[in-house]
């Protein structure tokens, strides 16, 4: 029995021990693949991230890569199911699948909100949720590596169990079968099963170490008391140019290139079973990486085990990007700053601030180019800067010619290094040297696309030209238009609130003016002036004598005045406010200005009024025009030889604009026509419309009773579209009642006619009634052209464009016959009634006549005689080849109702 015992424990022995050596193995060989398969998870996890971010900066800078967001879905799914084309397993871990399902949620928020991006919103989204996604990636790692840690070790325990197990079995089996008889073999033999464990522990530590080497990530192990460097794996090995002959190194020799250990070694932060990660930037090898560290048994002993992933490139595209959200939040600032703030040159002082301390630089500037010389307009000098914009004014632009024709060529100027000048250029060289310039930076500033000038920054890094280029490009159109808007802004405030002609202030500063000096407790004096005989210039030598005339007034009373109240309310009419000032100052400032105007060519009506009190203003200013008044009175008493001031002075309250408009709307106005004949057929064409005025005794008067009136006190376009008005609501009314309608002419003042709005009035009246503009004749007169010629034409062009008839008449009462029939566009013309009272006895008129319908014929002109008084004349004027005609002869003007009656019917 004790033999067969024998026999069987012989036997149980060796398959105990090879069984146990079996599943050892086995156990080993599933321990590296497992461990391989979770370093792979842990690596493309790494992967996951560092593609994320590269395709995180590609999208902001719109290269859109829609491969590579179909590669991170694949790996993503490899990550959660397994993948064979990734070698990848399935890490059995509930905490990594729950942050691989967040992982997988996020990637699906990023990449709608990459979709987003490409439409157009703002990036500022998509850089947040990244950084979130990142951080994610780096938990998801930790815990990955967590996992693998206690896989590991439980492998660990289990095959020490089942060894133990195996052991005490065949040692069971050896002690019972051999106890007695074998116990020398047995200790043999237990010796023997002792090498054959070291040896494949042996085996299994050169196992374990395999996949340290195969990494492409740098991986070293050192001794945490003696930083003795214990192990370095095979890309640490040829990174820092290590072999296996160096014996005891130190890691911060080795790897950081230190004489003493690491002044920020993490070996005191760590602690078993922890990762600790953070980023370092290698002295040696000037890159950038994500470091893993963490405690490990090694030989028996702690160690510390450390993993460098390289992410250089990725801090690159990090930096790079936060440097431009920089810039473009500052780009946008600066376009704030110059939109918001109204002071341009604070604006401008601001923004060159922002921009210097962008790009580092010592100076940020702009240069105006004006008359071949040029100027600094604003200027930002970093502290301890000499500040250059006082000397750099109106300097010659004579030797720099070659830097303002690149600009001109919307090129930039990159001086790196101003010496390079020094015989090239040696004025240009001599001018920056001067300044302390070492190298710049311009950029043309334009106007229209023309150069204006340049936006400059002095002695920045050499590395940042490149990125100062393109944004002081697009800074500089933005300045360029804050530019063109401080101009308008100037020309509109010089437009309300200056004259022109005489850059005296104008009527609305004066309404403005006034209306806060009646708020002041002060004394005041008043000078209001008329200007004697402007209108007769203008009619006689054209506006620009009377423009001439106008000015030479205004620099008289510019010379006379210590005010700085000087105002130009009227055509020729100014006004001069006194403030703080006593009555006698202001009394010889008023003979002051009475003497030098006696003493010149120019003749004013003057009122002037003083009183304690500047709240009474206004009055002040009524009284003082009355007294003007009656002062321009006397004056065109005593000369006759104008017609003006000569109408009947009981008329003269008309000029009141409270009492015309009354007038109007009582009835006392009414229109008359005078009917155009046909003179062939001798049947009605059109009519002619004026105005009489009853006044309150019932009596008639005619206009030229009353309108010179008007047209001094600048009411006369009251009375025009008053005529205009009535002669559309006739014709709706001859329109409804389907009669057969004609063109009736109105005529129109100069004043009027060249009023901005004239044409939008005509335009309303006309869709008010409804009428066709086809009947409806603008007339004016022909020495409406003697002066404002341009503005004329221009005028008429567009009435005509509007499609209102433009008649002109009078015509052969001033000189300039000829050139306005070669120049003027029109549609009816008038010969005056004094070409026509002749016309009988006189060839020559004849002659000149027939010249005109021969003329008027080519150009496709209507011709009307007017004044026909006689048949001798209508005979004669049909054999010059006249078509129509109006005058006494058929018709004086009548009121509208007696001229339906008579002609309508």
């Amino acid at each position: 029995m004790k033999k067969t015992l024998s026999k069987v424990g012989a036997i149980l022995v060796p398959v105990i021990l090879c069984t146990s050596l079996a599943f050892t193995a086995f156990l080993s060989i599933q321990l590296i693949d497992d461990l391989q398969g979770n370093a792979r998870v842990v690596n493309y996890i790494g992967i996951v991230r560092g593609a994320t971010q590269r395709l995180v900066k590609k999208e902001l800078n719109h290269e859109p890569d829609d491969n590579l967001i179909k590669h991170l879905d694949k790996i993503l799914d490899g990550l959660s199911n397994g993948s064979d084309e990734f070698d990848l397993i399935k890490l059995e871990s509930q905490q990594f699948q729950s942050l691989l399902v967040e992982m997988k949620n996020d990637w699906n928020h990023l990449k709608t909100e990459i979709h987003k991006y490409r439409s157009g919103l703002d990036n500022q989204t998509l850089f947040e949720m990244s950084e979130d996604y990142f951080e994610l990636a780096d938990n998801t790692v930790l815990v990955a590596e967590n996992y693998i840690e206690e896989r590991v070790q439980s492998a660990r325990n289990l095959l020490l169990i089942m060894n133990s197990v195996f052991i005490v079995m065949a040692g069971g089996c050896t002690i019972f079968t051999y106890y007695q008889q074998r116990r020398q073999q047995r200790i043999i033999e237990i010796e023997n099963e002792n090498i054959r464990k070291s040896e494949q522990l042996a085996r299994r530590a050169q196992q374990l170490l395999a996949p340290m080497n195969e990494i492409s990530e740098m991986m070293y192990v050192s001794d945490i008391d003696t930083y003795e460097l214990l192990f370095i794996n095979d890309a640490g090995k040829r990174i820092f140019q290590v072999d296996d002959t160096q014996k005891s190194l130190k890691c911060y020799k080795v790897i950081q290139g230190f004489d003493e250990p690491c002044p920020f070694c993490t070996s005191s932060l760590l602690k078993m079973d922890e990762t600790h990660s953070w980023e370092y930037t290698n002295p040696l090898l000037k890159k950038h990486y994500l470091l893993k560290d963490r405690l490990i048994e090694w030989d028996g002993r702690i160690a510390r085990m450390e993993i460098a992933f390289d992410i250089t490139e990725a801090n690159n595209e990090k930096k790079e990007l936060k440097q431009r959200l920089k810039r473009d939040n500052i780009r946008l600032e600066c376009i704030r700053e110059l939109y918001h703030n109204r002071d341009i040159n604070m604006a401008m002082s601001n923004i060159l601030k922002q921009i210097g301390e962008l790009f580092l630089a010592d100076r940020a500037y702009i240069l105006l180019f004006h008359n071949n010389h040029f100027s600094n307009l604003a200027e930002w000098c970093r502290e301890g800067v000499e500040p250059q914009i006082d000397s750099l004014q109106d300097i010659p632009l004579t030797g720099y010619e070659v830097w303002v024709s690149e600009l001109e060529e919307h090129k930039d100027i990159v001086i790196d290094d101003i010496r390079e000048l020094k015989n090239k250029l040696p004025s240009g060289y001599d001018f920056l040297a001067q300044q302390g310039i070492r190298n710049l930076t311009w950029v043309p500033l334009e106007k229209d696309g023309h150069l204006n000038g340049c936006i400059g920054l002095d002695n920045q890094p050499l590395n940042m030209s490149k990125m100062a280029v393109p944004f002081l490009r697009t800074v500089q159109y933005f300045i360029a238009l804050t530019m063109e808007r401080n101009e308008n802004e100037k020309t509109l405030f010089e437009l309300s609130h200056l004259d022109k002609l005489t850059s005296f202030y104008n009527r609305n500063c004066f309404i403005q003016d006034v209306a806060d000096m009646s708020h002041q407790h002060e004394s005041v004096g008043v000078i209001y002036l008329d200007v004697n005989g402007l209108k007769e210039t203008n009619d006689n030598f054209g506006h620009d004598a009377g423009d001439k005339l106008l000015k030479a007034c205004a620099e008289i009373i510019k010379r006379s005045s210590t005010s700085k109240y000087l105002y130009r309310i009227g055509g020729d009419e100014f006004v001069v406010i006194y403030m703080k000032i006593s009555k006698e100052e202001f009394e010889y400032n008023v003979q002051k200005m009475k003497n030098n105007f006696m003493s010149s060519q120019c003749r004013v009506a003057i009122g002037v009024q003083w009183t304690k009190d500047s709240q009474d203003i206004q009055n002040i200013i009524k009284r003082a025009d009355e007294l003007m008044y009656s002062n321009k009175q006397e004056y065109y008493s005593t000369h006759k030889t104008t017609g003006r001031y000569r109408h009947d002075k009981t008329l003269q309250y008309l000029s009141n604009p409270d009492i015309l408009d009354l007038k109007i709307s009582q009835g006392q106005f009414h229109v008359y026509l005078q009917a155009k004949i046909d003179v062939k057929s001798c049947e009605l064409v059109g009519a002619d419309a004026l105005i009489k005025y009853k006044d309150d005794s019932q009596f008639i008067q005619s206009p030229d009773k009353f309108i010179s009136i008007l047209e001094d006190s600048h009411q006369i376009d009251k009375i025009d579209f008053f005529v205009f008005e009535k002669i559309c609501q006739q014709l709706q009314e001859w329109k409804n009642a389907n009669k057969k309608l004609f063109p009736i002419s109105s005529h129109f003042s100069r004043s009027t006619f060249m009023k901005s709005d004239f044409l939008e009035r005509l335009e309303t009246t006309v869709e008010l009634y409804d009428v066709p503009k086809k009947y409806l004749e603008v007339e004016i007169t022909e020495n409406m052209f003697t002066t404002n010629y341009k503005e004329v034409k221009e005028r008429i062009t567009q009435i005509r464009s509007a499609g209102f008839i433009v008649s002109v008449d009078d015509f052969g009462i001033e000189s300039s016959n000829l050139a306005l029939l070669a120049t003027a566009q029109f549609d009816i013309l008038k010969i005056d009634k004094s070409f026509i009272s002749d016309v009988v006895s006189n060839k020559n008129t004849r002659t000149v006549i027939e010249s005109m319908v021969d003329v008027c014929t080519k150009m496709n002109i209507k011709l009307i005689a007017e004044g026909v008084e006689n048949k001798e004349q209508l005979n004669v004027l049909k054999e010059c080849g006249i078509r129509t005609v109006q005058g006494f002869l058929f018709s004086k003007p009548i009121p509208m109702i007696e001229y339906e009656w008579k002609y309508m019917k």
